[in-house]
């Protein structure tokens, strides 16, 4: 969305104490993701503890690129770019497995329980239009039941996923239109922006090195083949916990089979990484993705 004076005012259902969770969702560049920061700060200065939960892989503010990210509480908990929890999947589009993203939104919200909130805001990704962009936004509010649907819409885009969605799996509902100041962005744009978060996360990247033979690894989606073959140069991979939450990204450096010298930021204990999570995606130097499942 564009300047703040653009910004709808918090409406009154967000602030209610029967509202603990709002889904936004609308095409490319309606101002979702700017709404749900703004309102998200507005609640939190109320004295809300709130979470986001961003599901936009592709332009993602809530963890890098890639991944489905929990900030929680927001506003004080640091740099967005390194979340309170976040699940790797390593495309940049739901449709490469919808499954995979719903099961991963799925451990985030569980995630986000356990850490406990008073409200819940979850940004969604600006595909809205075809089949399999319904069948996503479905899946997703027939998961998350969210007390509160913000729709961004233009010209009424959204209406044949409302078609096939029955009334229960959501409560109120409320129409924006984006703000005049929304811009589309081109692809050259959006790419650029992924390559600068990249380089943000890894600049304090370190090396590490990893004994295979004590990690289970596997492939962020059924679609995709895991195995220590994977682990060429470059091959971008997620550290996961054994409750599936990835703790960092990395970037292969150099692997034997047996072991793998990876360069991330993460600054925990080894013996917490269980899983090796293997993305189809490899980081190029320039903070590019190149797709090699």
């Amino acid at each position: 969305m564009g300047t703040e004076g653009s910004i709808p005012p918090l409406p009154h259902g967000l602030a209610e104490e029967g509202c603990r969770k709002a889904l936004f969702m609308g095409g490319t560049d309606t101002g979702k993701t700017y709404l749900v920061r703004r309102w998200a700060d507005s609640l939190a200065r109320s004295g809300k503890r709130v979470g986001v939960l961003d599901f936009d892989l592709g332009q993602s503010t809530v963890g890098p690129p890639g991944c489905l990210g929990l900030q929680l509480p927001w506003g004080e908990s640091g740099d967005p770019l390194f979340p309170a929890a976040m699940v790797f999947l390593g495309f940049l589009s739901p449709a490469f497995d919808v499954g995979s993203v719903v099961e991963a939104g799925l451990r985030l919200e569980k995630r986000a329980e356990e850490m406990g909130y008073d409200i819940l805001l979850v940004d969604t990704s600006g595909m809205v239009e075809g089949g399999l962009a319904a069948l996503l936004k479905r899946s997703k509010i027939r998961t998350l039941c969210p007390d509160l649907l913000v729709v961004l819409e233009r010209e009424g885009e959204t209406e044949h996923i409302f078609r096939g969605l029955e009334r229960d799996a959501y409560g109120e509902i409320l129409r924006i239109p984006p703000s005049p100041q929304a811009r589309r962005r081109s692809r050259e744009e959006r790419a650029a922006y992924r390559r600068g978060l990249f380089h943000r996360y890894f600049e304090a990247g370190k090396e590490m090195a990893l004994d295979l033979r004590g990690l289970e690894v596997a492939s962020t989606s059924p679609r995709l083949a895991a195995s220590t073959e994977a682990l060429s140069e470059g091959r971008l991979v997620g550290l996961n916990d054994a409750a599936g939450i990835t703790r960092a990204l990395a970037r292969v450096l150099r692997s034997d089979g047996d072991s793998v010298v990876l360069q991330s930021p993460f600054k925990g204990d080894k013996e917490e990484i269980k899983v090796l999570s293997v993305g189809p995606a490899v980081l190029e130097e320039d903070g590019s993705l190149r797709f090699r499942p």
